[in-house]
């Protein structure tokens, strides 16, 4: 879904009347993706995502829309973060990606943790699995020239 609006006042020369697009992800509308049941989908309103995309257009709304719910686009989230539902871009990011709207080039992620392992006893692992498919590829060269 995309809302526009009108600005109260003309912006100046040069200048955007809008200075931040603002996202949200609805995965769920209220009915059940998986089962169709009677030639549609049954209700589930305990799971939709629309009253909280209201609430935080509301506290949108309520700051003038000077102030969007969420996190700025392409912002990296702490690893084990829960992945956002609504996020920001600035108008001058939209304007440097050809205005393109696809909400999912400006979600942020949300970061992985750096593993505990030895990188270098990794190595040795991975030189022994790829030693044993080399030893197997060998074995099957020589009995297909048998």
């Amino acid at each position: 879904m995309l809302v526009f609006r009108r600005p109260a006042n003309a912006p100046e020369e040069g200048k955007p009347a809008t200075k931040r697009v603002w996202f949200y992800e609805v995965r769920n509308d209220g009915f059940d993706p998986d089962k169709i049941q009677g030639g549609g989908r049954p209700e589930t309103p305990e799971k939709s995502d629309i009253p909280a995309l209201l609430a935080a257009w509301s506290e949108y709304k309520g700051s003038r829309f000077e102030t969007p719910p969420g996190v700025e686009a392409g912002a990296v989230l702490e690893p084990g973060s829960e992945a956002p539902r609504c996020w920001w871009a600035p108008f001058e990011t939209i304007a440097e990606n050809d205005f393109n709207l696809a909400a999912s080039r400006y979600k942020p992620r949300v970061g992985e943790s750096t593993p505990d392992e030895d990188p270098a006893e990794l190595i040795r692992e991975v030189l022994v699995i790829e030693g044993e498919i080399t030893r197997g590829l060998e074995t099957l060269l020589r009995e297909i020239e048998a």
